[in-house]
């Protein structure tokens, strides 16, 4: 009998434990609530496995990618390649949150009632939205931190940002040492780089048990009530990631990389999933890599430079987000926006996906300086709080698609031949 996929293991780990989960919470059985919350330290075992793997394989990648295009001038044109990519996709993904939101939003109009309530909750989160918010980089601050003084530091504190900086200055300089030198050290870090990979396929064997020992928890602390409270907006969020990576990357896949649909959504799919279900990109940087150097045969090059720079820059999906928050709380707040802070809104949020912390739901509290922009209180993030984990899976999901995507369609541009 055929062993099913792994992308179909994890789906069936991801129904069980969400099955699981929201039976839990629609019984109100304690034995079986306390079991579906009681697993979650497992699946946390399972996703700092594959986080322990991110740093080294980011770092290794980077540098023997880097090194690997060699010429400086090649280098240069395959980061504005990736950067103009992202940054079109980014702009795009923000008219397409404002322009669903605007849509679907009067379908489902909020009542005073509704209104009150959901204020009413957001004002027990407040302390917790200002520590975070005040967490949050702004622009000089996220250009000083740019280049770390101690490289090591920042990987110790897991700043990946910094990381990406030095092992692309680093590889810049080994590309530029004598061939000799050169093959030694890219040797070097293509064996780290295979290693770190076979790690990776031996934890992604535990992945269907991970995955449900992080979806029931979650379906069992929050049940269905708390996914209504404010479905709307989350509807606006599935549907628009969906419609975005469907149409949008789809076209790109097909007309700019110039490969099969199917057989690209299928190879791709290991990654997605793992960044679905996990709601990190980073989480699924080890997968996506993998699917790129043995799936599509993308050059360790390409591979090694946009992915792991895509895992910490590109974020469609958050631009889509906060544009549909936007209009969500200015609808909660009877507040009405004209093009003027709607254009604020969107330029903010453009310049915030480049600068999302590594914190709990950072997209949700990145969404603060965009809600000022637009004239709009910034603890009214503290309503998007709850039912943030739907989004975040459907943002996250889209981010992986546009990773891969992206990195198809640089290795498509230079000239490379895509196994499909």
């Amino acid at each position: 009998m055929k062993r099913p996929s792994l992308s179909v293991s994890i789906a069936a780990g991801l129904v069980a434990g969400l099955a699981l989960g929201l039976i839990a919470a629609s019984t109100g059985l304690p034995w079986l609530t306390a079991f579906a919350i009681g697993i979650e330290p497992a699946g946390t075992i399972w996703m700092n496995l594959v986080r322990m793997c991110v740093l080294p394989l980011v770092f290794t990648a980077l540098v023997s990618g880097v090194a690997a295009i060699g010429d400086v001038r090649r280098l240069g044109r395959v980061g504005v390649r990736t950067l103009g990519l992202m940054m079109a996709t980014i702009l795009l993904a923000g008219i397409t949150g404002l322009a669903l939101a605007n849509l679907l939003l009067p379908l489902a109009p909020v009542s005073p009632e509704s209104a009150a309530a959901l204020r009413a909750a957001a004002s027990a989160t407040a302390q917790q939205v200002t520590e975070q918010t005040g967490r949050i980089l702004g622009f000089r601050q996220f250009l000083l931190d740019l280049v770390p003084p101690n490289p090591v530091k920042a990987m110790a504190d897991g700043t990946l940002l910094p990381v990406i900086m030095f092992s692309v200055l680093l590889g810049a300089a080994v590309g530029s040492l004598a061939d000799e030198l050169r093959a030694r050290i890219v040797g070097l870090m293509d064996a780290f780089v295979a290693a770190l990979i076979r790690l990776v396929g031996w934890i992604m064997l535990l992945a269907p048990i991970g995955v449900a020992c992080l979806a029931a928890p979650v379906a069992a602390r929050f049940g269905w009530e708390t996914i209504r409270s404010l479905g709307v907006f989350v509807l606006t969020v599935v549907i628009g990631t969906t419609l975005f990576a469907v149409v949008v990357f789809g076209a790109l896949a097909r007309w700019r990389a110039r490969v099969p649909l199917a057989p690209f959504a299928r190879a791709i799919t290991p990654g997605v999933a793992v960044a679905f279900t996990t709601a990190t990109s980073m989480a699924a940087l080890p997968a996506m890599m993998d699917t790129a150097l043995n799936k599509l045969k993308i050059s360790k090059a390409i591979a090694g430079f946009v992915l792991p720079l895509g895992a910490t820059l590109n974020r469609p999906g958050s631009a889509l987000y906060q544009m549909a928050a936007v209009v969500t709380v200015a609808s909660l707040y009877g507040v009405h926006l004209g093009p003027v802070q709607y254009g604020a809104a969107l330029m903010t949020s453009f310049l915030m996906t480049f600068s999302v912390a590594a914190i709990p739901s950072a997209t949700v509290f990145t969404t603060a300086p965009v809600l000022l922009a637009a004239g709009l209180p910034a603890e009214a993030i503290g309503l998007l709080l709850g039912v943030d984990r739907i989004p975040d899976m459907f943002r996250t999901g889209l981010h992986a698609v546009s990773h891969q995507t992206c990195a198809a369609v640089v290795a498509r541009a230079e000239g490379e031949e895509i196994a499909l």
